[in-house]
């Protein structure tokens, strides 16, 4: 099974977003999380269980030309894995990253709105919630590419 459908299927996934000029430099919160020190707290954003694979795969079939069939089928790694498998630490697709820091705030709501009635969101999704995320992550995008970082996530089971 691959690490996106694992994702999906998994009750419980704690995950968190933050920004780091490379894959050692992210790779060293593996084991610490996000809020250990060195991270400046602008840097960190909280998304209870917005999975980094299948979910940002659906947000970014949805502000790209690429489909989801395609991003899902060249999923990006996890730059760092607990020995259990049950953290792990994982690079935004560049062009996910892109699209975001492009992405308007006029157009945040819409396509929040959209992304939150796919099927990862559950039966009865709650639209606005994703908006909130979706804005702080466009806002995340927009100072990764201004500082030249990378936009990651801290994931755990």
């Amino acid at each position: 099974m691959s690490v996106a459908a694992g994702m999906l299927r998994t009750v419980g996934l704690i995950t968190d977003y933050f920004l780091a000029a490379s894959d050692a430099a992210a790779a060293q919160h593996l084991d610490t999380g996000v809020y250990d020190v060195g991270l400046d707290p602008a840097d960190v954003l909280e998304a209870k269980g917005v999975d980094p694979f299948v979910m940002l795969g659906t947000l970014e079939s949805m502000l790209t030309p690429v489909a989801y069939e395609t991003i899902s089928a060249d999923p990006t790694p996890p730059v760092a894995m607990g020995e259990s498998g049950e953290h792990g630490v994982a690079r935004v697709r560049g062009t996910l990253t892109s699209a975001l820091a492009g992405l308007t705030p006029e157009r945040v709501p819409e396509v929040a709105a959209a992304w939150g009635r796919t099927e990862e969101f559950g039966d009865d999704p709650d639209e606005a919630g994703p908006a909130g995320f979706l804005a702080d992550l466009t806002a995340l995008a927009r100072r990764a590419t201004a500082q030249d970082r990378h936009l990651y996530c801290w994931f755990s089971v």
